[in-house]
């Protein structure tokens, strides 16, 4: 790796710097085991890495160990647990977490182990190990423990005896007491704001969601009503503003997709627009099913059978880029634009409002729900004159778009944010986190003492 520190750091193998390597013990389901050599443990697995900063291993599974496996395994603080097994292809093997306080007191002070797809690594005492689990993170997140590992693509193993000549930087105890002071204070100012930036999405959903609210119960556009000669608003049924009954779509074998005319699937569009047109699939079909189920502009599509929380999905038909016809599970409206705006109906049909409505008849099964045409030509729909349609889908259109820029905004925010905690390491690894002070001493010292250290064992 490229890390230049300054001078007094020295460069030791991980395996110089430890005093205890061990796997873990995954041990036995303690409901079939009546043995007095066992003993009840918390095992942690890698299933407990993901929340590992809030949970600290809350969810390990309660095991049985011999009392002598526990003897040698039992963790303690400072501890580092090492993934030796377990990645796959989006995920390398080769994660860390280390053992304090909180962790060991949880679920009643049971003694804990890990599992047999850790290592158990601990260090010598004139070491920082909170140091150490920096430095072993930065080195997973940079990319370059993936030349460590072997096995299939789906099960990833750590070439443990490779790993372990890995090279750390390693400057004097008080130095890596600062440098993690340091990391520790800039790491809970990024957590401030990433919590900050957590809501922005849960906050656009809801303004969203109010434009959309405002607009079907024409609040949106109530200083634009007055002064005009305009009707009332009425309540209809969609049925009413259609051409024809809704239709459903086309069935069609995984064997015929692959080439032909692009087929609408439930994954292709999300808030009622078409997401990725150069993601949709093709399908091979006969003449008379494309003319009976081709899309046209205007046209809105209905999801009529899902769970029930995605049950009503809609889209607008708009910007085709050629011809296209749309999958079984959904219908197709074709709107009357005499009475009715497409895009006003795909808006309301997307509101809280629209949602209840066409799910208000739906039929319930295992898992999931469905609607048929009936239940959607029944959907009352509070509507204006087409001309107030209008306005107020281009009001909409105006607030949607501010939204979509702060969000693309908050995503590029995002995501820079999410870089900082790997430059932040890469500084500290280089020595350029924190000034060097002539009281911290030499590295080639703390080495010596650990030498000393393993000659006594």
């Amino acid at each position: 790796m490229d890390v230049n520190a300054k001078k007094d750091w020295i460069f030791p193998q991980l395996k110089e710097l430890t005093s205890f390597v061990i796997g873990g013990d995954w041990g036995k389901d303690p409901l079939v085991v009546n043995d007095e050599e066992y003993v009840e443990v918390y095992c942690i697995r890698g299933s407990e890495f993901k929340n590992w900063k809030r949970e600290k291993g809350e969810t390990a599974s309660l095991r049985k160990i011999k009392k002598s496996s526990l003897e040698k395994r039992e963790l303690r603080k400072g501890d580092i647990l090492l993934e030796i097994s377990g990645g796959g292809p989006d995920q390398p093997v080769g994660r860390t977490v280390i053992i304090d306080d909180d962790a060991l007191n949880r679920n009643d002070n049971y003694p804990k182990v890990c599992t047999n797809f850790f290592r158990l690594v601990r260090f010598e005492e004139n070491l920082n190990k909170e140091y150490i689990n920096h430095f072993l993170q930065y080195f997973y997140h940079s990319g370059e423990v993936v030349k460590y590992q072997g096995g299939s693509n789906n099960l990833r193993n750590l070439k443990f005896r490779d790993y372990e000549t890995i090279k750390i930087p390693l400057p004097p105890l008080p130095e890596q007491n600062r440098i993690v002071a340091k990391l520790e204070k800039l790491f809970e100012q990024l957590e401030v704001i990433n919590d900050s930036l957590d809501k922005i999405p849960v906050l656009l959903k809801n303004f969203r969601q109010q434009v959309l609210s405002q607009a079907v119960t024409g609040r949106l556009t109530a200083e634009w009503r007055k002064g005009k000669d305009i009707q009332e608003w009425r309540v209809v049924q969609l049925g009413e503003l259609l051409i024809d009954t809704p239709k459903n779509g086309a069935y069609y074998p995984k064997s015929k997709y692959g080439e032909g005319v692009k087929i609408i699937r439930i994954d292709a569009f999300y808030e009622g627009k078409l997401k990725y047109w150069e993601k949709v699939q093709k399908v091979q079909v006969p003449q008379k099913d494309f003319e009976a189920y081709s899309l046209k502009e205007g046209n809105i599509l209905i999801n009529r059978v899902n769970s029930i929380d995605y049950l009503g999905k809609c889209m607008l038909v708009e910007n085709l880029q050629e011809p296209a016809i749309f999958e079984s599970n959904m219908m197709r409206l074709i709107i009357d634009e005499a009475e009715a705006d497409p895009s006003f109906l795909r808006y309301f049909l997307t509101s809280h409002k629209g949602k209840k409505e066409l799910r208000k008849n739906a039929k319930h099964a295992v898992n999931q729900a469905s609607i048929n045409q009936t239940d959607v030509k029944s959907v009352l729909v509070n509507i204006p004159e087409v001309e107030e349609q209008k306005e107020a889908v281009r009001r909409i259109n105006i607030l949607m778009s501010q939204a979509d820029a702060l969000e693309t905004n908050y995503l590029v925010l995002k995501e820079k944010i999410g870089q900082l905690p790997q430059t932040i390491l890469y500084k500290a690894f280089k020595g350029e986190l924190i000034p060097q002070l002539e009281s911290d001493g030499d590295a080639r010292d703390l080495v010596r003492e650990i030498e000393n250290l393993k000659c006594k064992v």
